[in-house]
């Protein structure tokens, strides 16, 4: 059956987003520290970052900006609501 790009999907478990921040952590596809600035609203159709499925425009996401990074310029990372408490989780597990 094919899926409507309007249809609401079932998003992955919680431990599941959790592993694939850790990985993202780890591998510095996603920095380890605070974001520089964080935006929210609505998907538009860009891959997230940790879980690598797309942030549909019935999603909310976050916009992760760093203004040094690896590249001149900003690094923008898009990433789902649940996926970004994940990121946040796992970047500060350490902190505690």
């Amino acid at each position: 059956m094919r899926r409507d790009a309007d249809t609401p999907r079932k998003m992955l478990d919680d431990p599941v987003i959790r592993a694939k921040a850790r990985v993202a952590l780890q591998r510095g596809t996603l920095p380890a520290r605070l974001p520089d600035r964080t935006w929210g609203g609505y998907g538009v159709g860009v891959k997230c970052a940790i879980c690598e499925l797309p942030v549909t425009k019935q999603e909310v996401e976050f916009e992760i900006e760093y203004g040094e990074g690896h590249h001149p310029g900003i690094d923008t990372f898009h990433v789902h609501v649940r996926c970004f408490a994940a990121w946040e989780f796992e970047r500060t597990l350490g902190d505690a």
